[in-house]
């Protein structure tokens, strides 16, 4: 390769990943400032959770709760803490799911936030439309209900940043690891808004590394937890792990048991 040619290589890909990072903080805007009260009857959560019988409003004031703001530079950096972290022991699953998703989580919070670090590391991985559509139409009680999946954004900014039709380029890879989690709320045993940080190493002749945190209502169905139908919850604090700013924002330390 030319030295030119790899010198714009690198570029790209630290513009990209710079890029991943940019449009978290967009979904931040986003709900940070977004009503869910103006929005339309179709695509309400009172609407969606009407649906299925829920009403009270206990879910959708539990999803909109704000979470910690942080800024752009937290997701890759930031003050290691001192002591011993606080974790949540998050039971390994047992069986492959729907869109090859691991599965068999148990019927327990921790369990929720482990189905969902699953479906991050399924699409954030891969970066492709098509197979993270797939996965929110297997793994979601009401497609669509609370709007664009935040995920979809943002792989599509990935994909136009990097003048991709879909997925990543043969040679390049990004691995996804949860590496923390958190339990916001909870409404019963067959419901809870949970929280899943991961760390994004993206890796394309060089590499550069970013954390996103993700939250999702979680339900219990079908023997197993899915998105949850509503509005999207506000966007986890992007801090980087293992930060007094990580434990600031309610992040335990991911520990597979």
């Amino acid at each position: 390769m030319r030295p030119e040619r790899a010198y714009l290589t690198l570029l790209a890909a630290v513009a990209t990943v710079a890029l991943l990072l940019a449009a978290g903080l967009g979904f931040a805007i986003y709900f940070a400032t977004h009503d869910p009260n103006t929005t339309t009857a179709d695509t309400s959560p009172r609407a969606a959770e009407a649906s299925l019988g829920v009403g009270d409003g206990l879910r959708d004031r539990i999803a909109a709760e704000p979470m910690l703001t942080v800024t752009a530079a937290d997701a890759t950096s930031g003050v290691p803490a001192l002591g011993v972290l606080p974790t949540i022991e998050v039971p390994t699953p047992d069986r492959i799911g729907p869109e090859g998703v691991p599965t068999g989580y148990p019927r327990t919070p921790e369990g929720a936030v482990g189905q969902l670090g699953e479906i991050a590391v399924s699409v954030l991985s891969a970066m492709s439309l098509d197979h993270a559509q797939q996965v929110e139409a297997a793994w979601s009680e009401a497609p669509g209900s609370g709007g664009t999946w935040p995920v979809l954004t943002l792989i599509q900014d990935f994909l136009a940043a990097g003048h991709l039709s879909d997925g990543l380029p043969g040679s390049a890879s990004m691995l996804v690891t949860p590496v923390a989690g958190q339990v916001k709320g909870s409404d019963g045993d067959d419901w809870h808004v949970t929280c899943v940080l991961v760390r994004m190493t993206y890796t394309y002749r060089d590499q550069a590394s970013l954390a996103f945190g993700l939250c999702e209502r979680m339900t219990w169905t079908g023997g197993r937890w899915v998105i949850g139908a509503g509005e999207h919850p506000v966007p986890a604090p992007s801090t980087w792990p293992g930060t007094d700013l990580a434990v600031e924002a309610g992040w335990l330390v991911w520990k597979d048991v």
